[in-house]
């Protein structure tokens, strides 16, 4: 099933002014249509969050005042967002992050690639990805440009 018609609105929760502009251009690129909200922090993802619900969410760990952690654990906690897809958007590659991630209900983990053309290629797969809940066994990452089945 493809869902990309229903990810009209995406949340980037990202510290790293580098980073962001850098995803919002290529998301433009991607899709013209998709609406993109930037947030700096945990705290301001989780304020955003009170007042609507965006159709995806990438989700950087190391923020200030509160982590990807902490925020996978409200968002999950709280019915109104308790479904929304959440990929957790880091530049570590270490395996303990990514298996972190899933125990908090991460749906996805992708590498920070390092150039526009791997983010290109991630954002594209990742708008086309049917996001059905349940799937514990069919859990993925992504680095090098490739998704890479996660097992724990």
């Amino acid at each position: 099933m493809n869902n990309s018609d229903k990810m009209n609105h995406v949340v980037l929760a990202d510290d790293d002014p580098d980073h962001s502009l850098l995803f919002k251009k290529v998301l433009h690129q991607v899709d013209p249509s998709k609406k993109l909200t930037v947030v700096h922090n945990g705290l301001e993802l989780m304020n955003f969050l009170s007042g609507q619900v965006p159709d995806l969410i990438f989700l950087d760990l190391n923020m200030p005042c509160k982590n990807g952690y902490e925020c996978l654990q409200e968002i999950r906690s709280n019915p109104a967002t308790r479904e929304t897809p959440v990929v957790v958007y880091s530049s570590s590659t270490h395996m303990t992050d990514i298996q972190n991630s899933y125990m908090h209900q991460a749906d996805l983990y992708m590498v920070k690639p390092f150039n526009s053309v791997h983010l290109r290629n991630a954002l594209e797969n990742v708008l086309q990805m049917s996001w059905r809940k349940n799937y514990p066994n069919e859990r993925f990452y992504f680095i090098n440009n490739r998704f890479v089945p996660f097992t724990a």
